[in-house]
């Protein structure tokens, strides 16, 4: 199956924009022609993208006429999405990825979101939950991951490493290993990986 990837989230910074970024990046550099859809009002991932050197194509909800043409599409969804975009998104796409910061109040958002596509009947393989500014130190990281798991809900083994390179890199309109700075490179690499088990 071709991979048709949702980027969701209710919760505002919890690096939705930087996911499909880089997703989209990675799906492309392995030959896949392809499409990052901007869904979200803001145009977040076109202005990232705009200084051009990515090795995909980016456009607005209007894309959605055209996935067919494309080997892999990855939509940016609308920031904190109404009930019945999540739902015909979930129902249309192969895979939905839920990022969440590991704190509390991202863990109660993002269970509203479950709520909402298992009311629509998407089944659960069908989403991941992906650990993002991920610190690397104290506990927060793994009680979020043992109370999505709790859930029910598949949470991705790798995580995404916490570094200002993202901010960086969105500043410059490059992906972020091209920022020069070593956290750059690794968190591209967490991504990368990241891909690998969302699509196993």
């Amino acid at each position: 199956m071709k991979p048709r990837i949702a980027i969701m989230s209710r919760k505002g910074g919890v690096g939705k924009t930087s996911t499909a970024i880089h997703f989209a990046a990675h799906l492309a550099y392995q030959g896949q022609h392809t499409l990052l859809i901007d869904g979200d009002d803001r145009g977040y991932a076109s202005t990232w993208a705009r200084q051009g050197g990515m090795p995909f194509e980016v456009d607005g909800v209007g894309g959605l006429m055209r996935v067919g043409e494309y080997d892999a599409v990855v939509i940016d969804s609308q920031a904190d999405p109404s009930e019945a975009e999540i739902t015909t998104l979930g129902r249309n796409v192969s895979q939905i990825v839920l990022p969440a910061v590991p704190e509390a109040q991202a863990v109660s958002g993002l269970a509203q979101t479950v709520g909402v596509l298992d009311r629509a009947g998407v089944p659960r393989e069908r989403l991941a939950v992906l650990l993002t500014m991920d610190t690397r130190v104290g506990t927060a990281t793994r009680e979020a991951r043992e109370a999505l798991e709790g859930l029910g809900l598949r949470v991705l083994g790798q995580t995404i490493r916490d570094t200002v390179a993202f901010r960086h890199a969105s500043g410059q309109g490059v992906l972020v290993h091209r920022v020069g700075n070593t956290t750059g490179k690794m968190a591209w690499l967490d991504y990368e990986t990241a891909l690998r088990e969302l699509l196993a």
